[in-house]
């Protein structure tokens, strides 16, 4: 799967949580971690293990522990979160990102549903709601009756045909046995589970590669060089961006050494041409219409600019194995995104992406 970070066809993951975030909805009674309760099968947050919000904080590196490794009890039980992804209008929703997860070292398995009433994602094993049908776009490797089981630790993103409902559950169980004589699946008794984000939204694909001239950058900004009298250089750095260790790892990384992550901030300059002006700019302007797609409707106006990161796909088609080389975390570098008419109903947009740690 060579790619060499070569844009083809663009992919944007926004998230709706921080969207609606923004625009002033509480995260407490919308995003929610269902709290421990023995007798309903659920385990939340460990004691100084991190809070809700740090879940939707688009600072992946930050993790939140979940208390699951405690006894065989919790071990057995379900983590379920629950999103109000709706807003005003019905939006839809065809991907769901965890990033910078632990669970192969947790011994986890991923269970994404829906339904328009709240009460069927908030139980455990979700009930009444319908479950996505996931496709993997990365370390999803295992799909089995619907559930996902991350191959590794680090970051997974699966997709899934286009769904309205309101309320949505991701509940983080056990994958494997407590033993040969006892039924039931269970989290390892070594590694509480542990998350860094939750993303959810609907991705949009432009509809062509970018105009030839793209402009790809790695920048060591963290290096301050200062020079003495006598003409020798000193050079301090206060960081060379991304991170990695064996259960933390910043979004997109394979590798458990920090000698074998590439240093530096990645960013692209692209220009677009001739997009159909139904491409580019909502149908109305007046009110937000979340059916609509367009680079306003499904990625510029939902991080409110470079206001909220989102995920980058430099190639759409990049999925399975090492797909995590096409994806970084992103975040866009502009205050205003200028469109330039070159013919009827034809427009000319320009792009400037940087890696997000």
């Amino acid at each position: 799967m060579a790619n060499y970070m070569n844009i083809a066809n663009p992919r944007f993951y926004c998230d709706y949580i921080n969207y609606r975030l923004s625009r002033g909805i509480a995260q407490n009674g919308n995003y929610d971690v269902q709290a421990t309760h023995t007798g309903n099968h659920l385990v939340g947050i460990k004691s100084g293990g991190g809070s809700e919000i740090e879940l939707f904080d688009m600072k992946p590196y930050n993790q939140v522990t979940f208390d699951t490794s405690a006894n065989t009890t919790k071990r057995q039980d379900h983590v379920v979160i629950t999103l109000d992804v709706m807003g005003e209008n019905a939006s839809k929703k065809s991907f769901v990102a965890i990033l910078n997860h632990n669970l192969k070292s947790a011994g986890g398995k991923i269970h994404i549903a829906s339904s328009d009433t709240k009460g069927h994602v908030e139980a455990a094993d979700f009930g009444s709601a319908t479950t996505a049908a996931p496709t993997e776009v990365l370390n999803a490797d295992t799909i089995s009756s619907n559930i996902i089981s991350p191959n590794e630790d680090g970051s997974t993103i699966v997709t899934f045909s286009e769904e309205d409902n309101r309320y949505w559950g991701i509940q983080f169980e056990g994958a494997g046995s407590e033993d040969a004589t006892t039924s039931g699946s269970y989290f390892t008794d070594d590694a509480d589970l542990k998350v860094g984000c939750i993303l959810i939204g609907e991705y949009y694909d432009l509809p062509q590669s970018p105009d030839l001239d793209v402009k790809r950058t790695v920048a060591f900004e963290g290096v301050n060089i200062q020079e003495s009298l006598g003409g020798h250089k000193y050079s301090t750095m206060i960081s060379h961006g991304r991170q990695a260790a064996a259960q933390n790892k910043s979004p997109f990384v394979t590798t458990t050494s920090q000698q074998q992550v590439f240093g530096g901030r990645l960013s692209w300059d692209m220009n677009f041409s001739y997009l159909d002006s139904s491409e580019v700019m909502p149908v109305q302007w007046n009110t937000y219409n979340p059916s609509g797609d367009s680079v306003i409707n499904d990625a510029y106006n939902l991080t409110n600019g470079g206001h909220i990161p989102f995920i980058f796909s430099c190639d759409n088609s990049q999925t399975g194995t090492n797909a995590e080389t096409a994806h970084i975390f992103a975040r866009f570098a502009q205050d205003s995104l200028v469109q330039t008419q070159v013919a009827s109903n034809m427009w000319n947009v320009s792009f400037k992406i940087d890696e997000e740690f």
